[in-house]
């Protein structure tokens, strides 16, 4: 193939390839239960790197984890505070660095204290929140968000570790072994020149070099291209592995970077907080919509002969609002759109709704986009809520093969304005997540929340209202 005919496939796969590069892409979720149990599941499928920086590390389990991740050749950094709760702790940290770990403590426990939370593994997933690794944090009201596959994030993540240990400890400094980002660009690009000049040989070899990254979904992707001969699709890839990652090194301010680091940071947490939110509210809303389509005619009619027992007696009008009230609601319900679904469906519906909100949720778009990503994102949570999973596949297929929304980070420079968006973005965090707290403290949720077979509930609750009609019937009869 000639030097054209490769620009020309590199110029008509372009789209195409956006579709097969995002769908393998970005997976937002957040955690509120069991949090040391999926953060140990995570750790389990590290391979290459951990880079951990918590205030407090008790969690001998999870630490236990780590050191058997080093012993198998991981990497593990962890920096902690230097105070009394990690020194007290059961966890010998020297015991890491026997491994070629390495255990970064930071203050003195009463001044220039510890405050980041966040977890990298295999520079592709990220973990952030308010938990820190304590037996002391799992008996309180925590939570973690998870970002899969998203490398771009994971590197600022990196880069930020990097910084920290570099403003405390300036003689020390950790090598990227495990992923090198400049050595991996650099390759990067003789790979992209030797695809133009079909130089197929060298091709092979420099891929080769690739392989021990392979771990990393964009180099994984660029290999495969290559490896499967389509080169437009490779160099497509190597582009766009290039744009992202050199960003990370164009902010001259540091307070710049670190701002636009923590705006990423809560538009995916508002993403995972929101997306957890939305679940509760679903889970009460098909409650109330199947307790009304499989018991509703009967409490219509127990309703009804309420009404007829207390005819011209003192509970006359709360009965007579009671039946209306109810009926309004019944036939409210009876209106409502629902496609059923197996439980398998229902799972599969929920996971591609989710990574569908990774794409359009509002809050991670900027101004410029808002307005058309509030108008998917409503058509996506109402067919979410229809269970019409053929609606929620198309738009998210549309998602993957149509052009990103960007955020505020990506599209701001500006200082003060991205202060104004960062103070926004966590009044809305705090709003959410409060109403997550008062939902899940709501009696009918935790009554709903108890029952652990819905089916066998919907049964024996039939039959008890079917006696209880029973005898008002008897009860009422002249």
């Amino acid at each position: 193939m000639s030097s054209k005919g490769i620009i020309y496939e590199i110029s008509k796969s372009r789209l195409d390839f956006y579709y097969f590069w995002l769908k393998q892409k970005m997976y937002v979720e957040a955690i509120f239960n069991n949090i040391a149990n999926r953060i140990l599941n995570e750790i389990e499928s590290a391979e290459q790197s951990v880079y951990i920086a918590v205030a407090w590390f008790t969690n001998k389990l999870i630490f236990d984890k780590l050191v058997i991740k080093a012993k198998n050749g991981c990497k593990v950094y962890i920096i902690i505070s230097n105070d009394k709760i990690n020194e007290n702790s059961l966890i010998d940290f020297e015991l890491l660095e026997q491994f070629s770990g390495k255990v970064y403590k930071i203050g003195d426990g009463d001044t220039n204290l510890m405050h980041n939370k966040f977890c990298v593994i295999d520079h592709t997933t990220v973990i952030t929140g308010s938990y820190n690794w304590s037996y002391k944090a799992e008996s309180n009201h925590e939570n973690i968000v998870i970002n899969s596959n998203n490398s771009t994030l994971a590197e600022q993540f990196i880069k930020e570790f990097h910084c920290i240990v570099e403003k405390q400890f300036p003689n020390q400094t950790i090598e990227d072994f495990d992923f090198p980002l400049d050595k991996i660009i650099k390759r990067l690009e003789v790979l992209k020149n030797l695809i133009i000049l079909e130089d197929i040989d060298d091709l092979e070899l420099i891929t080769k070099k690739l392989l021990i990254y392979k771990f990393n979904i964009d180099i994984n992707t660029i290999i495969s291209c290559i490896q499967g001969k389509e080169y437009g699709k490779a160099i497509t890839a190597i582009q766009l592995f290039i744009s992202n990652y050199q960003q990370l090194s164009i902010w001259n301010d540091p307070e710049i970077a670190g701002i636009k680091l923590e705006i990423k940071i809560l538009e995916s947490q508002i993403n995972a907080f929101d997306n957890e939110k939305i679940e509760l509210e679903k889970v009460l809303s098909d409650f109330q919509h199947r307790h009304t389509l499989e018991l509703g005619e009967i409490i219509l009619e127990i309703l009804k002969l309420r009404k007829i027992k207390f005819k011209n007696q003192p509970r006359e009008k709360e009965t007579e609002e009671d039946f209306n009230n109810y009926q309004e609601q019944f036939e409210i319900e009876k209106q409502k759109k629902q496609f059923e679904l197996t439980n398998e469906e229902k799972l599969d519906l929920k996971k591609k709704f989710r990574k569908a909100t990774t794409f359009c949720h509002p809050d991670k778009v900027n101004d410029e986009q808002k307005e058309e990503a509030e108008r998917i994102f409503i058509n996506l949570k109402k067919a979410y809520d229809e269970h019409d999973i053929d609606t929620v596949n198309q738009i998210l297929k549309d998602l993957e093969s149509g052009k990103l929304f960007q955020s505020n980070a990506d599209t701001i420079s500006e200082k003060e304005k991205l202060k104004t968006i960062l103070e926004q973005l966590k009044a809305n965090l705090k709003r959410i997540e409060q109403e997550i707290i008062e939902l899940k403290n709501n009696e009918t949720f935790e009554v709903i929340n108890n029952i652990t077979n819905w089916d066998n509930y919907f049964t024996a609750t039939k039959e008890q209202l079917k006696e209880e009609l029973h005898n008002l019937t008897l009860e009422i009869q002249p």
